[in-house]
């Protein structure tokens, strides 16, 4: 794992049939009712926290209880770790805002033994904060160019991290097994400015990582089976490249196939795209998608995918999913915050959103069970 809607009403959703077209049904959904509670099309919504979550990151991860591990910016305070694993929603400050943006791009993942790991940008590089010893310690994992960063934990509780060092203009992967240290970063490709960056990882323990290259415009994938192979799955590797494709990449790996389900944005012909990265080309899931869309992406038990995303330029929340065979796209009324959004599914085939509000900024949490 999607800025300005009342939530005092109900949020009416036209459901649209996406394959290569729509179709004109509707439905009445209300995925963010003010007041909370479940509605009857089964979304429900509560507020986790008041504050100014406009542009920062946000991020979610979920344990085996099925309970909720968010990382999320906050510009009146800083970077916030919430969790809902006591039955409410509890709050911790993880890097206050002096005024420098720390925090402001992070991602968050939880082990086996509900250990939270967080990793973030600030000045100096990528810093590194867990509770894995009962208490928040916090550490440099990257002394360089800040920027993209992203973990995730395996099944044995070993963590591993990509990030974009825009410094020195590298995709980097660092490993950290459980109980030890973080190892040097290896770089996955150089020269690669501005980039976007998600990773995950497969039922073998090993590491998937997707990301685009602002200069080339094309989506790279790399994955690991005792050495790195990385291959570029949508664009052009050739001047002009074109077209300028492969935009704020999700991945996730379904852990039976160990086959990489990713998501993201062709800018040049404005479609939100996915890719099960063994297809010789990619699905369009939505087409006319206006400017920007940043699409987050989870796998349910079965396997099929589940995307949120908005249209920047018209704030709309979208939800695609592939489960009846083709894509189906609900468009939301709802209109979300700076295209910060994050979603996860837990055991129970429970989907958990977390994203902010266009209209007064708050952070929010909303499920639908499949």
């Amino acid at each position: 794992m999607y800025k300005q809607f009342n939530w005092a009403l109900l949020i009416f959703l036209a459901l649209s049939i996406a394959v290569q077209g729509c179709s004109d049904d509707s439905s009445t959904l209300d995925p963010a009712g003010s007041g909370g509670g479940t509605n009857d099309d089964g979304w429900s919504t509560q507020v986790i926290e008041n504050g100014n979550f406009a542009n920062g990151e946000i991020n979610v991860s979920v344990d085996a209880n099925s309970k909720l591990h968010v990382s999320a910016f906050n510009f009146d305070a800083g970077l916030q770790y919430f969790t809902n694993k006591s039955g409410s929603w509890v709050t911790t400050i993880i890097a206050d805002d002096t005024g420098n943006s720390e925090g402001v791009l992070n991602d968050i993942t939880v082990d086996n033994n509900v250990n939270v790991h967080i990793v973030y940008s600030h000045s100096g590089g990528i810093a590194y904060a867990t509770d894995e010893s009962g208490a928040w310690i916090h550490e440099d994992m990257w002394l360089g160019g800040a920027g993209s960063c992203t973990i995730v934990s395996d099944g044995g509780g070993n963590l591993h991290s990509a990030f974009d060092d825009n410094t020195n203009h590298d995709i980097r992967y660092a490993y950290k097994p459980s109980g030890g240290a973080w190892g040097t970063p290896v770089a996955l490709a150089d020269q690669w400015t501005s980039s976007y960056c998600d990773i995950d990882v497969d039922g073998s323990g090993n590491p998937h990582v997707i990301f685009n290259f602002s200069g080339h415009h094309n989506l790279r994938y790399a994955s690991f089976n005792g050495s790195w192979n990385v291959s570029t799955i949508e664009g052009s590797d050739s001047y002009p490249y074109e077209p300028d494709t492969g935009w704020t990449p999700s991945i996730a790996v379904n852990k039976t196939t160990n086959t990489a389900n990713i998501a993201f944005w062709n800018k040049s012909d404005s479609l939100v795209q996915f890719s099960n990265c063994a297809a010789q080309s990619a699905d369009t899931v939505k087409s006319a998608a206006a400017k920007w869309a940043r699409p987050c992406i989870a796998l349910d038990n079965e396997g099929y995918a589940h995307l949120f995303f908005e249209e920047y330029g018209t704030y709309i929340l979208h939800y695609a999913t592939n489960k009846s065979g083709s894509w189906i796209v609900t468009p939301l009324t709802a209109e979300i915050g700076s295209n910060k959004l994050a979603v996860t599914i837990d055991a129970g085939n429970m989907i958990h959103l977390i994203f902010s509000s266009k209209t007064n900024l708050y952070l929010y949490h909303t499920t639908l069970q499949l």
